[in-house]
């Protein structure tokens, strides 16, 4: 009864959060393409495996897809006749996932966490394992999982210093949350004495985003005379504004991929570009490109490939803004562009410090982008150093899933 009463109070608190998001939820769910979301994140569309054994992958968004791949490809080789489940709670992470984990059976919204609703999912795919990447634990969802004897795997696992002491006032409840995974893999060292509070066993097992292999790229970039291509990645409000400024008496000699974080800010940037005078493209136009435009305004998501293979130098948002953190660094070394970014770094920090360390790009404040990016085409040398720092960086952190394999089969969750 004690049990029954706790997932009570768990379901009601949920659906007091949730309160806030519903109207978004009605209104997705009556656009286009989006209505399908509405549904699964109801729980109304359960997969349907055919009978075959389930491997469940959750990865929340783009940045968790992308590390999602070499494990991925990993599981699919040793469970070729398995049915693959990628489940996320953006829909920028599953049209990611259906570029870089195309080769799974079903992707889908992760349904919100009530019991009910996950005992459903549960029973009806009882998956043989589960695979968190990185991070977003549900209890109703683990527990109903326990409950269908699905193997537990937390690979790529990590935690903010605030969320760990908030999981730190409640103890109790965060030793049965983490307690219910069967192999908990982590990063490294700091989130694994960040867990060790509520876990017994915590493996560190290195980054995932290390073992992503680069994607085919379709297609060259006709740079035009005398320019220097410039990718600016991931960016937020008003990094845009505020990185161009700066770039402003360069324009005559970059052209320049801007790339906005979120899709529902293109028109937004597009907005900004007319009234600051800038002469621009969308990629989506690329073909009509005259060559004499400042800016390609990457309008469409899993672009940033192509840009970086075709760019001198990225410089990743999320940085010169101190809302955010941060976003993935190591992305654009993967296609021998070297990696600039700016001081808000606090979520990435060990992304960051691999950079770093390897001589694979710099972190510089909003005031040094011109000086240095002036440095970084004019010197030759600078720009050989940082690129040959870049294409060696991925060999020193490889391995991480293999060791998430051998540590599944050391610990016989192997099934």
């Amino acid at each position: 009864m004690g049990e029954r009463i706790r997932i009570a109070v768990y379901d009601l608190l949920l659906l007091l959060l949730s309160l806030g998001c519903i109207p978004k939820l009605l209104k997705d769910g009556w656009r286009g393409k989006r209505g399908a979301s509405l549904m699964e994140r109801l729980g109304m569309r359960v997969p349907d495996a055919g009978g075959k054994a389930v491997i469940w992958i959750h990865a929340v968004s783009v940045g968790e897809t992308k590390a999602a791949q070499p494990l991925f490809l990993r599981l699919k080789r040793e469970f070729s006749e398995a049915f693959f489940l990628v489940t996320h709670a953006t829909w920028t992470g599953k049209e990611e996932a259906k570029r870089s984990l195309g080769s799974a059976d079903a992707f889908a919204f992760l349904p919100l966490d009530f019991s009910w609703i996950m005992r459903r999912w549960a029973k009806k795919l009882k998956p043989t394992y589960f695979v968190l990447i990185e991070g977003d634990f549900w209890f109703n969802q683990l527990s109903a999982l326990k409950r269908e004897g699905t193997r537990i795997v937390l690979a790529s696992g990590k935690i903010s210093e605030r969320s760990a002491r908030r999981f730190g006032f409640f103890s109790f409840f965060a030793k049965r949350l983490f307690g219910m995974f069967d192999l908990f893999c982590v990063q490294h060292d700091e989130y694994a004495a960040r867990f060790a509070p509520f876990v017994r066993d915590v493996y560190v097992t290195g980054n995932l985003k290390f073992d992503v292999e680069p994607q085919e790229i379709k297609g060259k970039l006709a740079q035009p005379p005398g320019r220097q291509v410039l990718t600016i990645a991931c960016t937020h409000d008003p990094e845009e504004e505020l990185l161009l400024t700066v770039l402003e008496p360069m324009f005559s000699r970059l052209m320049i991929f801007l790339a906005p974080r979120h899709p529902e800010r293109f028109d937004a940037v597009e907005k900004l570009l007319i009234r600051k005078r800038i002469s621009f493209l969308r990629l989506s136009q690329l073909e009509n490109a005259s060559g004499q435009e400042t800016v390609i305004l990457v309008d469409a998501m899993g672009q940033l490939p192509f840009c970086y293979a075709n760019s001198r130098l990225a410089l990743v948002g999320g940085s010169f803004t101190d809302r955010i953190g941060g976003h993935n660094v190591l992305e654009p070394c993967l296609y021998g562009c070297p990696s600039f970014f700016g001081p808000y770094m606090q979520g990435q920090k060990e992304l960051t410090s691999h950079v770093l360390s390897m001589g694979a790009g710099q972190q510089i404040a909003l005031h040094e982008v011109l000086p240095i990016l002036e440095r970084f085409f004019s010197d030759s040398r600078f720009f050989e150093e940082m690129k040959h720092g870049a294409d060696r960086l991925f060999s020193s952190g490889k391995g991480s899933a293999e060791k998430v394999i051998f540590l599944m089969r050391e610990k016989r969750i192997w099934q």
